[in-house]
């Protein structure tokens, strides 16, 4: 087994850089890492939620370009000043609009690292990577191993290969085979499509209903919720259901290097998540959690895998065993949480993709929470309404320092146009129409 070299920089906070002599060109089979050591080569992100505002705020303050492609008017990533901002077409709905924008734009942006911030953004930069690898270096990873893991069924498969512990799990493509399920899986048993964007092409989010996954307990159930979900795609995953509650789930994110070894890498904690099973998470927590490591390196070495990854895993509350649930294969909402902690991925992947030479580091994690403040603030008033959330509870689950998902001291006017044009609005009308609901009722 490859051990990871430590490799520590003065301050703790970056990776060791070593120029690189030489140059790779463009186009070459490590096209994404571009033509050598540059220090102007400008970065462009793909939308601006709290994933594409978060790499903004990453690379603040290097004296980069940073770009940032939106297609959401009225989002609160538009408003931030890190990064300039463009209207361009949506990589699901209009994608071959937005080949034809970068194209366009190489000749100003040529040699730009580009960060997806969405599934629908690394199958856009998987599709037309022909196109756009001559002109820009992509932030997302080779094909093989890209379809491995999108692929949640082939993802299991590759664990199992080299130990990693998964939920018993199944691939089913009609409701002819649901009887297998009490056998092979058992009740109760996780639900969720083979890849996620299954669920979230066309109307599908609205067919599954605006679900990513689901808990069901019976054949009976199984059978009618499967007559749901096969009007948005008929293949679903039917996984064991590790028991244990939301602080059981836990994550190892990391930028991986072409030998599948990580330049950096940090581990947290979910601590509150919308949905309760299975959300969002929006209190996240960075700690040691060492025991993630060695099963993950294992895994991306079966893959080859290399890029930005997120490995979630669930703790068994019986047995401390921790599985493997998913794995996400760009940055994910959290990732900002890595800064705050002293492990900068973003930084660690431009250097890396812009031709830099990235020795491997791993500093001691410095404890701090991440908060997601629109979906915690919806969160929080469901459960006071509902009388199952007590605030001084919540409040001591979010230590200082924090982080969060929009607003930022240095950067707040993303948070207060989002608070006063999105979240106060939409509180407002749910209070007046529970309101009428109640007078019409009286």
């Amino acid at each position: 087994m490859t051990k990871l070299t430590q490799v520590h920089s003065v301050d703790q906070a970056e990776p060791l850089l070593v120029p690189e002599k030489g140059s790779l060109p463009l186009g070459t089979k490590n096209s994404s890492r571009g033509t050598g050591v540059r220090e102007d080569v400008p970065v462009i992100i793909l939308n601006l939620f709290y994933t594409g505002v978060g790499i903004a705020r990453d690379l603040a303050g290097r004296g980069l370009r940073v770009v940032g492609l939106s297609s959401h008017p009225k989002i609160y990533g538009n408003f931030t000043r890190f990064c300039t901002v463009r209207p361009a077409p949506n990589s699901q709905q209009e994608p071959e609009a937005l080949v034809e924008f970068l194209l366009r734009a190489a000749g100003e942006l040529r040699g730009a690292v580009i960060f997806p911030t969405r599934d629908f953004d690394v199958l856009f930069l998987d599709r037309y990577r022909l196109q756009l690898e001559p002109h820009y270096r992509l932030g997302i990873p080779p094909r093989r191993c890209l379809l491995r893991v999108l692929n949640k069924q082939a993802l299991v498969c590759a664990a199992r290969e080299v130990g990693v512990a998964v939920p018993r799990t199944l691939a089913l493509r009609s409701g002819e085979e649901l009887t297998r399920v009490a056998e092979e899986v058992g009740f109760p048993c996780v639900v969720k499509p083979i890849s996620s964007y299954h669920w979230r092409e066309t109307n599908n989010w609205e067919r599954v209903g605006g679900r990513k996954a689901f808990l069901v307990t019976t054949l009976r159930e199984l059978s009618r919720e499967y007559e749901r979900v096969r009007e948005a795609h008929p293949e679903i995953l039917v996984q064991e259901w590790i028991p244990g509650n939301t602080e059981n789930l836990v994550v190892l994110g990391a930028y991986v290097r072409e030998d599948s070894q990580p330049l950096a890498w940090f581990t947290a904690r979910k601590v509150v998540q919308s949905p309760d099973d299975f959300g969002t998470g929006c209190i996240v927590r960075s700690e040691e959690i060492p025991e993630l490591f060695e099963p993950t390196l294992r895994l991306w070495q079966t893959l080859e895998y290399q890029g930005m990854a997120e490995v979630e895993y669930k703790r068994d509350s019986r047995t401390g065993k921790f599985f493997l649930i998913e794995m996400n294969t760009r940055h994910w909402d959290q990732h900002g949480l890595g800064r705050a902690s002293g492990i900068n991925l973003s930084l660690t992947a431009y250097r890396h993709l812009s031709g830099q030479q990235v020795a491997p580091m791993r500093t001691a994690i410095t404890r701090a929470t991440w908060i997601a403040e629109d979906s915690l603030l919806f969160y929080s008033l469901r459960g006071i309404y509902r009388r199952e959330l007590r605030l001084s509870r919540l409040w001591q689950q979010l230590p200082r320092p924090r982080v969060y998902g929009i607003f930022s001291w240095g950067d707040p006017w993303p948070f207060v146009r989002y608070m006063f044009t999105v979240v106060l609005p939409a509180i407002a009308k749910q209070a007046f129409r529970k309101l009428q609901r109640k007078e019409g009722s009286s």
